[in-house]
């Protein structure tokens, strides 16, 4: 039996022994410490961070918030007026109004166009001068020359958009819309103003574009001189930039077009301008009956000449089936059908005052486009000082207006105008004194008084012109013409328009117009007309009562519409292929989709209209 006191010592020593191993074990671990809740991401639109950014630069008279607040605003897709003005209001307080460099210049031009100011955008992006940022200085560049384009100053935008091109090789795409842009603006140039900057110009990029557009257009539609018009430039401009865009220039040529199957015409066929209309409808019928009579046919409205015709007209001939429209013919009813949503190429026969829509393009006859022409045939032959004598009225003011401009445009400078009227008993007075012919006989009394001898001495013609564009109908040139030569006025090229020839031999009335030279239509000269056969079958012996015989130029005019009409989706997309027509040459205008016309010149020898030598540079009177 164990001694009483054993146990208790046991019990002792295990609680020890407890405690011990108590002590000696690791201590539990402390609970993982909460983790605080995530911050809450707050996204912040483009349109609040521009107004944000405008707040703050409102509040902070430094440039550069400034500069900030208008790059958020010019970022927006479409900036509300509100933050427009605003940010307007911060651009004109930078450094020297925001025209102190390129970049706020640009800016400041990128808000005038926003809120569609594009002249004000120019003021504010003239020539745009190299930058060290690449990147900012095409862009500018690029915005510069679309402003010329909106101008309409062609040759300046094409200057600025090769010059562009040069920096867009690594932009495949951009480079693409920029020599559409080029073509485009080639095909925009005044005639012979091609021929001039291939010729002359320093800029051998502008060279080669010029002499590759020139040799496209000469070989028009033939594959086979297409092919060669390539291969000779190539050989001229190794590496030109432009064989880029060959690919998409041969497949706008050489692709054909689908033939027209109903071709709706509307014309004034009745009223006062039916004879117009209907020596034109003669036209157009014998062009279409031989080139798509076979399977094809005319849709013919009467239009009166009224607009609200024209636009019942033009929408019953789309819902016929009228794959192409000619007309109508007065500007009122053209811009009344400009209006029409329509996809079917339509050639109308007047300029609106507007520029057309697509698919819409105009083709005409007017006396703006002789005053134009003869401007290009001054400048090519040299001439580039004009007098300018139209007569007294709305005829007058259109003619020299066209004239002023088109001459003005490529650097002509017209000196003096003058307004006349034929049948007034000074009329040789007024001729006098517009050639300067009172001012030089005053000099003459003048040395006359001063040195006390009589002098027998002539009056001279003034000296700060070398051409002279007269203009007026048939009956006010031979009033007129005869004082030119007296004052030997006749010394100088006298150019005019096609008004001043009435259409048929009259030598003993027109004898005094002997050095006249005019613009007119082929169709009218045996020697210069392409379609003779044609011509005799409208206006021959047999069908001497007919308006084709007496209005020759306007059934001309019918015969290019179906030429052209029949053809438009294919000009309107290679404008370097031109159209040889009866009334002349026709080459489409991309940017006003208008066909500019490139005339036969004639010239008045003893009464009667000979076709001038194309060689012949213009001069006086033989």
């Amino acid at each position: 039996m164990p001694a009483r006191g054993v146990a208790p010592l046991r019990i002792l020593a295990l609680a020890c022994l407890g405690s011990l191993l108590t002590a000696c074990a690791a201590p539990r671990p402390a609970a993982p410490p909460v983790a605080a809740p995530a911050p809450e991401v707050v996204e912040v639109t483009p349109l609040e961070r521009a107004q944000n950014l405008l707040i703050e630069a409102e509040y902070t008279p430094e440039p550069e918030p400034s500069r900030h607040a208008i790059d958020a605003v010019l970022a927006l897709p479409e900036p509300a007026p509100g933050l427009l003005l605003r940010a307007e209001r911060l651009w004109s307080l930078l450094p020297d109004e925001g025209l102190g460099n390129l970049a706020d210049r640009y800016r400041g031009a990128r808000l005038a166009m926003l809120v569609d100011e594009p002249g004000l955008a120019y003021e504010r992006l003239p020539p745009v001068d190299d930058d060290w940022d690449r990147s900012l200085y095409f862009d500018a560049l690029a915005l510069h020359a679309e402003l010329l384009t909106g101008r309409s100053e062609w040759g300046e935008a094409l200057r600025a958009r090769i010059t562009l091109d040069q920096g867009l090789f690594i932009a495949p795409r951009q480079q693409s819309d920029n020599q559409t842009a080029i073509w485009s603006l080639l095909a925009a140039q005044p005639p012979g103003q091609l021929q001039r900057l291939e010729q002359l110009s320093d800029d051998e990029a502008l060279r080669g574009w010029s002499a590759l557009f020139l040799g496209l257009r000469e070989a028009g539609g033939d594959p086979d001189g297409f092919a060669q018009a390539v291969r000779n430039w190539d050989q001229a401009y190794p590496r030109h930039p432009a064989q880029a865009l060959l690919p998409e220039l041969r497949n706008a040529t050489l692709r054909p077009t689908e033939p027209p199957r109903r071709i709706a015409v509307l014309l004034p066929l009745s009223g006062s301008l039916g004879d117009l209309g209907n020596a034109i409808l003669e036209g157009i019928a014998a062009q279409f009956y031989r080139d798509h009579g076979a399977t094809g046919s005319l849709l013919i409205f009467d239009t009166a000449g009224q607009p609200d015709l024209a636009d019942a007209h033009y929408r019953n001939a789309l819902q016929q089936g009228a794959d192409r429209v000619i007309g109508p013919l007065t500007r009122e009813s053209v811009e009344r059908v400009a209006a029409i949503d329509s996809r079917v190429p339509t050639l109308v026969l007047n300029r609106p005052s507007t520029p057309l829509p697509p698919p819409f393009a105009a083709l005409s006859l007017s006396p703006e486009d002789d005053a134009q022409a003869a401007a290009g045939e001054a400048l090519r032959s040299g001439r580039d000082r004009a007098l300018v004598l139209v007569p007294e009225g709305p005829f007058g003011e259109r003619v020299a207006g066209a004239f002023r401009d088109a001459f003005e445009l490529q650097d002509g400078r017209v000196t003096a105008e003058h307004r006349f009227q034929a049948r007034s008993p000074d009329i040789n007075a007024q001729i006098g004194s517009a050639l300067g012919i009172d001012a030089s006989e005053a000099r003459i009394r003048r040395v006359a008084r001063q040195s006390g001898l009589t002098l027998d001495a002539d009056a001279q013609i003034r000296a700060d012109i070398d051409v002279i564009f007269v203009a007026g109908p048939a009956r006010d040139l031979r009033m007129v013409v005869p004082h030119l030569h007296y004052h030997r006025g006749g010394r100088l090229p006298m150019l005019a328009t096609s008004h001043a020839y009435e259409g048929r031999p009259q030598p003993m009335l027109d004898s005094d117009l002997s050095g006249i030279r005019f613009p007119d239509a082929p169709w009218l000269y045996t020697e210069l007309n392409p379609e003779p056969a044609l011509r005799a079958e409208l206006t021959g012996p047999e069908a001497d009562d007919t308006v084709a015989h007496r209005l020759p130029r306007f059934a001309a005019l019918g015969v290019d519409a179906v030429r052209v009409a029949a053809d438009l989706p294919r000009y309107q997309r290679a404008p370097h292929l031109p159209v040889h027509g009866v009334a002349g040459n026709w080459a489409l205008q991309p940017f006003t989709r208008t066909w500019i016309r490139d005339p036969a010149w004639v010239e008045f020898h003893e009464g009667l209209p000979r076709p001038a030598r194309p060689d012949r540079v213009i001069g006086p009177a033989e």
